[in-house]
């Protein structure tokens, strides 16, 4: 009922972000979606401003240990997110987004509220997709800094660890995404490094390692500029290190599927439905399982 409730919300909020111009007549094929769940805002080329509303829930949250085995998690059961993100393009090659994702997390009738981390991203793309040449897809070079706002377990206060809504360490993210977009049939790829900052939490320097990212997508045509994509995510990363010094059998690795659904009711105007699993397929270690779902209304003004 209370996941209802937010999509109630989210439904009114995103009303007032329809918009009833028509799609200007120069375009092309597809956004880029190789990179899949990983980035909530992705500018098409003809785009010049663009924003995402969106509200998502997650839950059966786990354990995974160094074994691979699932525990039970402490800690909030649920949690839910407002994310708003706004996208502007300086040309059509090139663009800027901002994500602010407004978190909520609930145990045994209790909640708080916290801004999340925002992140700062930015895309050129290297290669961009014709009408004349369908087979060509679109490729792009990405880049995308997080900041360490929300609170990490380090610096929690509560036993019930509902302040905690962050790693708590500042990421660089750069990598590439390419997308095939024009056909009946929609997929591609995105492989991308993570370079978190070394920061203290609590009584340690903690410095969570490197990491790598790769993202595959599998899609098909619902007609026009509707679509529905499949995609797995696969995060590995080194061993984390406190205070300079490494933690044995502390290297992470996370898998995780998704499926998307793109609906596009007005011109300009899209909705997206998504659903995960993270941690509970293929091989995983030191991370957290979660079931999530997500529904979304992104809107082009320019």
């Amino acid at each position: 009922m209370k996941f209802l409730n937010s999509i109630s919300w989210f439904l009114i909020s995103a009303a007032l972000f329809i918009s009833t111009l028509l799609v200007s007549s120069e375009g092309y094929a597809c956004a880029s979606c190789g990179s899949g769940s990983d980035d909530p805002l992705i500018l098409w080329p003809n785009e010049q401003l663009k924003t995402y509303l969106g509200i998502s829930s997650s839950s059966r949250f786990e354990t995974v240990d160094p074994n691979g085995k699932i525990g039970r998690e402490s800690g909030p059961t649920a949690r839910e997110a407002i994310t708003f993100a706004a996208g502007k393009a300086l040309r059509n090659d090139l663009f800027f987004t901002l994500t602010l994702p407004m978190q909520q997390n609930r145990l045994n009738g209790n909640s708080l509220r916290s801004l999340g981390d925002p992140v700062l991203a930015a895309r050129w793309s290297w290669l961009m997709p014709e009408f004349t040449e369908p087979s060509r897809p679109q490729i792009q070079l990405m880049a995308s800094y997080k900041l360490a706002h929300a609170k990490a377990l380090q610096e929690t206060k509560r036993v019930d660890l509902l302040d905690t809504f962050g790693t708590g360490v500042p990421e660089l993210k750069l990598g590439v995404d390419a997308f095939w977009g024009q056909g009946v049939l929609k997929g591609g790829f995105a492989l991308a490094g993570l370079f978190p900052d070394e920061r203290r939490l609590g009584r340690s320097a903690v410095f969570p390692g490197n990491g790598l990212r790769a993202t595959s997508t599998l899609g098909v045509s619902l007609g026009a500029d509707n679509k529905l994509l499949a995609g797995v995510v696969r995060e590995a990363r080194e061993e984390r290190r406190n205070d300079g010094l490494r933690v044995s059998q502390s290297e992470v690795l996370a898998h995780s599927i998704f499926v998307t659904c793109d609906w596009m009711p007005l011109p300009r105007n899209m909705i997206r439905l998504s659903i995960s699993d993270k941690g509970r397929v293929f091989e995983n270690r030191n991370m957290i399982a979660a079931s999530s779902l997500s529904l979304a209304w992104l809107s082009t003004w320019e």
